[in-house]
């Protein structure tokens, strides 16, 4: 079992919005993704907003955030790469097949964490967010 912490980087098998409206279920692989805001469901369990990381640069028109050389090292990640922030899967990680490993690869600094919130928060304001609920 996982305790999900702001700013945590695990190692997830995310599903990419483009891949769940084609009626996929699974993520195609395990990749590192950041956790986020942790939200508790109606069922009272924690259920944390988790963003792709990817070292593939982001398509034209997408809301992201590249990951500075020292950030990538703390998170134990290799540059160049980018947190992708208009979209993003919840689950519960306490209960989770999707997820890889419930030790996290490594922490983003919150400074850094703010600067992802800033551009989710602006994705969200001019509605480019998608949502992929795991369960």
């Amino acid at each position: 079992m996982i305790e999900p912490k702001h700013g945590h980087i695990i190692l997830y098998s995310y599903l990419w919005a483009r891949e769940h409206d084609q009626g996929e279920e699974s993520g195609r692989k395990a990749r590192p993704t950041c956790v986020m805001l942790i939200v508790v469901g109606k069922d009272g369990r924690q259920k944390p907003l988790l963003f792709p990381i990817t070292s593939q640069p982001p398509r034209p028109g997408a809301h992201y955030v590249e990951i500075p050389e020292t950030e990538a090292r703390r998170a134990k990640l290799y540059t160049p790469a980018w947190v992708i922030v208009d979209e993003f899967n919840t689950d519960d990680l306490a209960t989770s097949w999707a997820l890889e490993d419930a030790k996290p690869l490594g922490q983003f600094t919150r400074k850094f964490m703010s600067r992802i919130a800033a551009e989710a928060a602006a994705a969200i304001r001019v509605g480019a967010v998608r949502s992929v609920p795991r369960r």
